[in-house]
């Protein structure tokens, strides 16, 4: 251990960046600086700090370090724990933090490439009795600091106690069960608790594939009429994805407010308690699957001031939703919605607004005493409101939209509808005809994601750039050169010919093969591809030869969840060997999970076993991808299933899974069996298609199922449906009949 004062070398090189990012004032004369290099060091100086005193942790990587990090300080002089240099302290392997006392700054740490030995990254308490209290968490980064399994449940930041203020911080890439950040009330002394949540950079979190996945959680069913107090203000939301929930409200009191959501799947959700407030948000779903507003539940919510563009949620997603509630619901289901105050919001190139969402016979409560007010609304849908139970219980008034296609919610669609972007970004209607403020305000600013998390932290890049296209001849080595050397979104363009691979080609970027005519890849005994986190795969104009009955020819494969795959098939045809026997198209290891699905325009013939093998059978909830489909198609005398796919279980979470089957062709597919094996689907498009001498589609819908699309398809009388609800039990359909 070395003992500084407090104008040391390392010091001056980090003097500026400290400045600004913690506003401190000088340390007194007293104060010492404590280098530490080592655990042993650590615990020493943690012995004798007091007020004022910084524990500094030397540059390089820390392993396996689990730090209790236990002092008093005062509000004149807190105790620091800080990096040497902001970015430069790396824990990894087994560590984590523990923070107990009072007055404490921990600043500039940074968490990778491990996971914690306990359910916590950083606590802020030492154990149940000895929480921390007025403490700062400020530019540190956890990113991909993952559980080994994602169904391992664990948090980054756990905050307890009172009056803690965490910001400037980065968290990034989280893959495994649980909120990334969580606030909890288990405990008087973290009740009434005035956190301040704010300038922190929420990054990219990839779909979690089940329940648990929320990027912020205030709360808990238990303890949900317990006043919070905490403040979510000016943080960059980017592309958080794990569930629909990115911010779960579990309590009372809270304030969400000049946050930024930027392309985010998933919505704001008022889930437990009342006396909440959102307001001054701007949402930027940029025309995103899946991206959604705000959803009131509960008693006393109030939604004001918001701007949300381009959304394209529904359900449980729209840009705005009230929900049905439980009569006499227990605290871990769904209150009535009332006194909800929603007004002056602007919904913007909008999907859906959705209000009594959920009726059902459990949830037959609908809205009361609730009232939206001033309100503008713009979309050029056919249907921009859904509306599922009676909605007497909310005063709509003054609200202006478009068209007319708002009127069943009372609102005033003007003719003449002057629109303009003005120097914040957010678009505002110009119009004499208004008579008062009508939606978001004018001052409304968005905080700009170089204003959120550690000023050294580079974040993830938001937009992607156009590849380059490469000429390569039909020969293996060529081919994975142009694949080793590829960036991401490149197109590799083969000349005709026969690639006879002797492995699997690993895939983890964007990239592109498009063949002609006559291209065509014959399979290794281990697949064609297989596709790791963060790959997207798009083949075109291409022949798939499979030579395996035991490997798939592309196969979603890692031995953890480390993020979502997608995969893209164009024109492409498949041809099988002459194995006797043929393994799927794709499968997937338990632990991967495809965002997207496409195939358009396949072209399958005499295939003796299935196409796609995404089963989630045995996963205990968990599946293994959110959206298939296929679309001008044909696919003639195939052993089958077509495609097996689903997940068990009612969890409304979930985006999916979802699947879509149009235009297309099936002659003599599973005829003594089962044509396509669904279940626990969430939304369906099974419309368009001719279906001869092809066996059952089996297919069970979930709770969350709509919209469900069968019907318009040319079937002869061999092919049937057995469509089952919920719960199992038979539903009347038919695959020619009307949509469901």
């Amino acid at each position: 251990m070395t003992r500084t004062r407090p104008q040391s070398s390392w010091l001056l090189r980090s003097a500026v960046l400290l400045l600004a990012a913690l506003a401190w004032q000088p340390a007194s004369a007293s104060a010492t600086d404590y280098l530490v290099n080592d655990q042993q060091a650590y615990e020493a100086a943690l012995d004798r700090v007091e007020p004022g005193d910084r524990i500094v942790l030397a540059d390089g990587v820390w392993e396996d370090f689990e730090i209790v990090f236990e002092a008093t300080g005062t509000a004149q002089a807190p105790i620091y724990l800080m990096a040497q240099t902001p970015g430069q302290v790396i824990l990894t392997g087994q560590s984590n933090l523990r923070i107990g006392g009072s007055h404490l700054v921990v600043w500039g740490l940074t968490f990778r490439d491990g996971h914690s030995p306990t359910s916590e990254v950083i606590a802020f308490r030492r154990d149940s009795r000895t929480l921390a209290n007025h403490t700062r968490l400020v530019e540190t980064v956890i990113e991909d600091f993952n559980q080994p399994d994602r169904e391992m449940q664990d948090s980054w930041v756990v905050v307890y106690g009172q009056n803690n203020r965490i910001d400037r911080n980065a968290f990034v890439g989280k893959t495994n069960r649980g909120p990334t950040m969580v606030v909890r009330l288990n405990s008087e002394g973290s009740q009434n608790n005035n956190h301040v949540i704010e300038n922190n950079y929420f990054g990219p979190r990839p779909p979690l594939g089940g329940n648990g996945g929320e990027t912020l959680r205030i709360g808990v069913s238990q303890y949900s009429r317990t006043h919070s107090g905490t403040i979510v203000r000016r943080n960059y939301f980017d592309r958080c994805d794990g569930e629909v929930e990115i911010i779960s409200i579990k309590s009372e009191g809270n304030l969400i407010t000049e946050n930024v959501f930027y392309e985010s799947r998933g919505s704001v959700v008022f889930r437990h308690g009342g006396r909440n407030e959102v307001s001054r948000n701007v949402f930027f779903g940029n025309g995103v699957s899946d991206t959604g507003g705000i959803r009131v539940i509960n008693d006393n919510q109030v939604v004001r001031d918001n701007y949300l563009e381009g959304l394209r949620g529904r359900k449980f997603l729209g840009a705005l939703v009230v929900m049905n509630g439980v009569p006499n619901s227990p605290e871990n289901r769904y209150h009535q919605v009332d006194g909800a105050v929603i007004s002056q919001n602007s919904f913007v190139d909008v999907l859906e607004l959705g209000f009594a969402v959920g009726s059902d016979e459990e949830r037959s409560a609908p809205p009361i005493n609730s009232e939206m007010t001033r309100n503008i609304l713009l979309s050029d849908e056919q249907e921009p409101v859904a509306i599922f139970d009676d909605v007497s219980g909310i005063r709509f008034a003054d609200n202006v939209a478009n068209n007319r296609r708002f009127d069943v919610i009372g609102s005033t669609a003007l003719a003449d509808f002057p629109l303009s972007r003005h120097e914040n970004g957010l678009v505002y209607m110009q119009s004499d005809a208004l008579d008062g403020p009508v939606g978001a305000p004018l001052d409304l600013q968005p905080i700009a994601r170089s204003q959120t998390g550690p000023r050294y932290y580079d974040k993830p890049a938001q937009t992607r750039q156009d590849g380059a296209a490469v000429e390569v001849e039909a020969d293996e080595a060529a081919l994975l050169q142009a694949i080793a050397e590829a960036e991401h979104g490149d197109i590799i363009r083969l000349g005709g010919g026969d690639i006879a691979l002797s492995g699997p080609i690993l895939v983890d970027q964007a990239i592109a093969i498009e063949g002609s005519d006559d291209t065509r890849l014959i399979a290794s005994p281990g697949g064609l591809f297989r596709l790791l986190a963060g790959g997207e795969l798009t083949l075109r104009g291409l022949t798939l030869r499979q030579e395996s009955a035991e490997t798939a020819l592309i196969h979603g494969a890692g031995d953890r969840y480390r993020g979502a795959y997608r995969l893209h098939l164009e024109g492409v045809s498949l041809e099988a060997g002459t194995t006797g026997a043929v393994a799927p198209l794709l499968a997937a290891d338990s632990t991967t999970f495809a965002q997207l699905v496409t195939l358009t325009g396949l072209q399958v013939t005499n295939w003796p076993g299935a196409i796609i093998e995404l089963s989630g059978d045995g996963l205990d909830g968990w599946y293994l991808a959110d959206e298939i489909r296929i679309e001008d198609s044909s696919f003639r005398t195939i052993g089958g299933p077509l495609v097996r796919f689903g997940r068990e279980g009612r969890d409304e979470s979930t985006f999916g899974p979802r699947f879509s089957l149009t235009g297309s062709t099936l002659a003599g597919v599973a005829e003594d069996g089962a044509a396509i094996a669904l279940n626990g689907i969430d939304q369906l498009h099974l419309t368009g298609n001719q279906i001869a001498e092809t066996g059952t589609f089996q297919i069970r819908r979930r709770v969350l199922g709509w919209p469900f699309e069968i019907g318009g398809n040319d079937v002869d009388a061999q092919a049937s449906l057995n469509l089952l609800g919920v719960d199992g039990e038979a539903l009347d359909a038919s695959l020619s009949g009307d949509s469901q």
